[in-house]
């Protein structure tokens, strides 16, 4: 989101920052200013890492976390980055495992440049000193070929948030944590020219100011709490979808949920449940009823590692045709998941 404060925007009107009157907070001063070239919302590898390039091409950049520089979903994530980089493979199979996966709902382009920019990344992490396994590659659903980089096992992503903290930290961006973006700062043709935010004190108080910047850039994750159980932490609740709305943005393919067919679940469960990681199918394991029948023979040519929705699809009607599916890992001490879903 770019542009300039042009004028006033309509509503009650507080105070005036740059030539724009802000839309009234109820009984919330403006305590605080600050500016920048670009703010950036949002403290996982997204945000980071577009606090880390805009800061690299000169600009001053100013971070604003929810919570603390370690929260969020990025160092919870499990599994693996997919990249072609493994023998036999190659971009174009990536490319068509994808599109394969996504059933006429990708955008090609996009697709294109993930699967050929994957490798490049995979490398500049581990140059930033990512400690990665590129060897033995895991495999995971959707995939017809093992092409999952991991690290610490399954812990890819406290590795990645890690590395790119610590480079963030190094940098020159200015970075306010435990500040929620409350609004945009908007003129009267609509321009964005900051933010609105408060910054939680000691004593619980939610102190208000304002960010001026030329650019606003918005990586704050999904809405996953929206629902009554989920793999997403607790910070994930559609702010900055919420804001880019009121803001006047096209918000598109927000049906697009992030999730994992697979959590530890268990009757009275609510918010954030452990997520039962997809490499564990990938390494042999199978979802199973409470009879001990597999709940994907015969259901798609990859078994239990079938994208996710035809997995979650699957689950749902075997739940309603009998009890939760679980999943039996013979190789475990303890062959079946407590409860349902394994991932």
């Amino acid at each position: 989101m770019t542009g300039a404060i042009t004028g006033p925007v309509s509503g009650a009107v507080t105070s005036a920052v740059s030539g724009a009157e802000l839309r009234r907070l109820p009984r919330s001063p403006v305590r605080w200013e600050q500016a920048a070239d670009v703010v950036v919302v949002g403290s996982g590898a997204a945000g980071l890492a577009a606090a880390l390039a805009a800061a690299g091409h000169g600009r001053s950049v100013l971070l604003l976390s929810k919570d603390g520089l370690g929260a969020g979903s990025t160092p919870l994530a499990q599994g693996g980055l997919a990249a072609a980089i493994g023998p036999g493979d190659s971009p174009a199979l990536h490319e068509r495992d994808t599109l394969e996966a996504g059933a006429g709902l990708c955008d090609p382009a996009a697709v294109a440049a993930l699967v050929s920019d994957a490798p490049g990344e995979i490398a500049r992490l581990a140059s930033q000193g990512a400690r990665l396994e590129q060897t033995a590659l895991h495999l995971e659903g959707g995939h017809s070929r093992s092409r999952i980089v991991n690290a610490g096992g399954d812990a890819i992503g406290g590795e990645v948030h890690r590395v790119l903290r610590a480079a963030l930290l190094a940098s020159r961006v200015q970075v306010l944590t435990h500040c929620v973006v409350l609004d945009a700062l908007t003129g009267d043709c609509g321009a964005v020219g900051g933010v609105v935010a408060g910054i939680a004190g000691p004593d619980g108080v939610l102190r208000v100011g304002t960010v001026t910047a030329a650019a606003v850039v918005l990586a704050t994750g999904g809405f996953g709490q929206a629902y009554a159980t989920t793999t997403n932490p607790a910070g994930l609740t559609g702010d900055g979808l919420a804001l880019a709305a009121r803001a006047g943005a096209e918000l598109r393919d927000v049906e697009f949920v992030q999730f994992h067919p697979t959590v530890l679940w268990q009757d009275g469960a609510r918010g954030q449940c452990p997520l039962i990681t997809e490499a564990l199918r990938g390494a042999g394991a199978v979802l199973v009823d409470a009879a001990g029948r597999p709940v994907m023979a015969g259901r798609h040519p990859l078994g239990d590692l079938a994208p996710r929705d035809v997995v979650s699809a699957a689950m749902q009607q075997r739940m309603a045709q009998c009890d939760q599916p679980q999943c039996d890992q013979p190789q475990c001490d303890q062959p079946q998941c407590d409860q349902p879903q394994c991932d």
